[in-house]
C-alpha cells in the first residue's frame, strides 16, 4: 500500500506541475509551486522513510494519504475560485509610497542586521529553537521585505534612482542571507518576488525550460543545504569562510539526495509528521484549530514586555500526542510540516486548511493580474508563507496577514489618493493590461 500511495502522490504532483508548464503564467501560481515542493522536498523524505523500521505501523501510509488529500484540497481551492479579491482597489500617491518604502527599508535593515548578530548565540544556546529577543527582531525584520516589495513595484512602473538605490540596499541583506548563510526561505522569497513583480508589471516570465532547470537545481540545493552552510560559514558561524564557487561545486548534491531517498540520511521533518499523525489518530486528541491561537500568542505576544507568566496563561494546553504515545521528541530546530498540524486539528478533514490557502491565494492572484497594486504586494509577501504551510506549519500563512496589517496597511492608507488627484499609481488604468495568460 505504501508504494501505491507514493506513486499516487508522485503522479498527482507531476500532473499539477504539467498544468503549470502548459501556460507560463501558471508557473508562479500556488498549485504549481506547491506541487514542486511536494516533489522536490517531501517525496524524497517519504521514500526514505519506507526503509525506517522504527516507524509506528500504519503511520507512514496515513501521512502519505494526508499529503495526497492536502495537495488535492489546495488544487481545488485554487482552481475552483473564479472571483478576484474585491478589497483595496485604491490609487496611490507615488511620492508617499516611495517615502514609506524608504522608512520601512531602513527600519527593516536595522532589525535584519540585529537578527544576524543574535542568530549564532541563540543557535548555540538553544540548538536552533529561537526564543527571546531575537523573535521580536525577526518580526520587525519583515519591514525590509515590505519596503523592498513597494520599491520593486514602483521601479518597474517608472524606473528611478531612488527606487533603484532602495532595491540595491535591500538586496545586499538578502544576498548575505542567501549566499553566505544559506537561508532557503530567503532564496525562495526573493526569487518569487522578482518573478511576480516582472510578470505583474512587465508581463515577462522565463521560458519553461529555465523553470524546469530551476526546480531540479533547487531540489538538489535544498536537500544539501546543511553541507552548503558548513562550506560557506566560518568557524565563528557569523562570517564568510572564504569558500568560492569551486568549493560549492564540490558538495555532493546528487549523493545527498540519494542518501535521503535510500533512508541513509535522516528525514527529520517527515518523521515528526508520521509520529504526530499516527499518535493523533490513535488517541483522538485533536485540537480543533486551537493550535493557531497558541501559535499566535507565541509569535506575537512578547514575554519580555507582558511577562512570561502572563504569556503562558494565555496559552491553551494541548496534549503532545506523539510524546505521550511514542515518547517522540522532535529534533530541535526541525519542523513538523503542515500535514501534521492540519491532521492534529481536524483529522483528515484538516485538509480544509489547504483548501482555504488555495482559495485565498487564487483570489489575490486574480485581483493582481487585473492591476490591483495591493493584491500584487500581498501575493508577493505571502507566497513564501503559503509554501511554508507545507514544509513548516499552516500557522505561518494565516499569521502573515498580521504582519501585513501592521506594516503594509499604514503605508497604504497614508499613500491612498482619490482618483481626482495627480501623481497616482493605479496600474490597471495606467497600463491597460491585457490579462490573457502567457502561453
Amino acid at each position: 500500500m505504501t508504494i501505491f500511495l507514493l506513486w499516487v502522490l508522485a503522479l498527482q504532483s507531476l500532473t499539477i506541475i504539467g498544468w503549470g508548464l502548459m501556460q507560463r503564467d501558471q508557473m508562479i501560481q500556488f498549485p504549481f509551486l506547491a506541487a514542486s515542493v511536494f516533489v522536490g522536498w517531501m517525496l524524497p523524505q517519504l521514500v526514505g522513510l519506507t526503509n525506517n523500521l522504527f516507524l509506528p505501523s500504519g503511520g507512514l501510509d496515513k501521512t502519505i494519504f494526508m499529503a495526497i488529500i492536502c495537495l488535492a484540497a489546495a488544487w481545488f481551492g485554487y482552481t475552483r475560485n473564479s472571483r478576484p479579491a474585491k478589497l483595496f482597489w485604491w490609487r496611490f500617491d507615488v511620492h508617499r509610497l516611495l517615502l514609506g518604502s524608504i522608512v520601512l527599508s531602513l527600519l527593516g535593515a536595522f532589525f535584519f542586521y540585529q537578527v544576524g548578530l543574535l542568530a549564532v548565540g541563540v543557535q548555540a544556546e538553544t540548538g536552533g529553537q529561537w526564543t527571546g529577543a531575537i523573535t521580536i527582531y525577526v518580526f520587525f525584520a519583515k519591514l525590509l521585505t515590505v519596503g523592498m516589495v513597494i520599491a520593486l513595484i514602483l521601479h518597474l512602473n517608472k524606473p528611478s534612482w531612488p527606487t533603484l538605490l532602495i532595491l540595491l540596499c535591500d538586496l545586499m541583506f538578502y544576498l548575505d542571507r542567501i549566499i553566505i548563510k544559506g537561508r532557503r526561505a530567503a532564496m525562495v522569497e526573493l526569487g518569487l518576488m522578482l518573478f511576480m513583480a516582472l510578470f505583474f508589471n512587465r508581463r515577462w516570465l522565463p521560458p519553461r525550460w529555465v523553470m524546469v532547470v530551476v526546480l531540479v537545481v533547487g531540489a538538489l540545493v535544498i536537500n544539501s543545504i546543511g553541507d552548503y552552510r558548513s562550506t560557506m560559514m566560518g568557524e565563528d558561524r557569523t562570517t564568510w569562510s572564504g569558500a568560492g564557487v569551486d568549493k560549492i561545486l564540490e558538495i555532493d548534491y546528487v549523493g545527498n539526495l540519494q542518501r535521503l531517498v535510500s533512508g541513509e540520511a535522516r528525514s527529520t521533518e517527515l518523521m515528526n509528521a508520521v509520529m504526530n499523525i499516527e499518535a493523533a489518530d490513535r488517541m483522538g486528541g485533536f485540537d480543533f484549530g486551537v493550535a493557531h491561537w497558541n501559535a499566535f500568542i507565541k509569535a506575537y505576544i512578547p514575554g519580555q514586555w507582558v511577562g512570561y507568566d502572563m504569556k503562558e496563561s494565555l496559552l491553551i494546553d494541548i496534549e503532545k500526542s506523539a510524546y505521550i504515545e511514542f515518547s517522540h521528541v522532535a529534533h530541535t530546530g526541525s519542523t513538523s510540516t503542515g500535514l501534521s498540524d492540519a491532521f492534529q486539528s481536524f483529522w483528515y478533514f484538516g485538509a480544509i486548511k489547504f483548501f482555504l490557502i488555495g482559495l485565498i491565494m487564487s483570489r489575490w492572484y486574480r485581483a493582481a493580474v487585473q492591476g490591483n497594486i495591493v493584491a500584487q504586494m500581498i501575493l508577493m509577501l505571502s507566497v513564501t508563507a503559503s509554501l511554508h504551510a507545507i514544509t513548516h506549519s499552516t500557522h505561518g500563512f494565516f499569521m502573515i496577514f498580521v504582519q501585513l496589517i501592521t506594516f503594509l496597511l499604514p503605508v497604504l492608507m497614508i499613500s491612498r489618493m482619490s482618483k481626482y488627484q495627480h501623481h497616482v499609481l493605479c496600474r490597471k488604468s495606467a497600463m491597460g493590461y491585457d490579462i490573457r495568460p502567457i502561453r
